[in-house]
């Protein structure tokens, strides 16, 4: 999981995109359909809609950091959502890569080695429990 330090990184960075958060949604997923070209059909035609649906589910995530009930409620409603849907372990793998590039294209140099490290931390932490609540939700459903 996040140490103090890396939350920190993780919210400072994220109040300093949240203004060109659209710019950030199309990058990433131009990224992500590149990467995986078979998860452009589990979207639907809107995707301004989807763009502001990306950064309010990262916008909940990182403002649950540091409340652990919170933040697994929100990540497993989410991965259930996601595999309902259709979504496979590839298309978390897609998602987390295009995620940390588009960070990478907004924020240039001032995307440290750290800031990095925190990011992926997070977005490990993310995949491991939406994909656990999507495969909770298939055994039981």
């Amino acid at each position: 999981m996040t140490t103090p330090k890396q939350i920190d990184l993780i919210r400072q960075s994220f109040d300093a995109i949240w203004p060109v958060r659209r710019k950030l949604a199309v990058t990433f997923y131009r990224r992500f359909f590149e990467l995986a070209p078979d998860a452009q059909q589990l979207f639907a035609s809107d995707m301004e809609r989807q763009h502001l649906k990306l950064m309010d589910s990262i916008a909940a995530i990182v403002g649950a950091l540091d409340k652990r009930e919170l933040f697994q409620s929100v990540i497993s409603q989410t991965g259930r959502h996601h595999v309902g849907f259709g979504a496979k372990p590839s298309h978390f793998a897609a998602f987390g890569e295009a995620l940390i590039w588009g960070l990478e294209q907004q924020f240039g140099a001032a995307f440290t080695p750290e800031l990095k490290k925190a990011w992926i931390t997070l977005y490990d932490a993310v995949q491991d429990e939406m994909m656990r609540a999507g495969l909770q939700s298939n055994k039981d459903g």
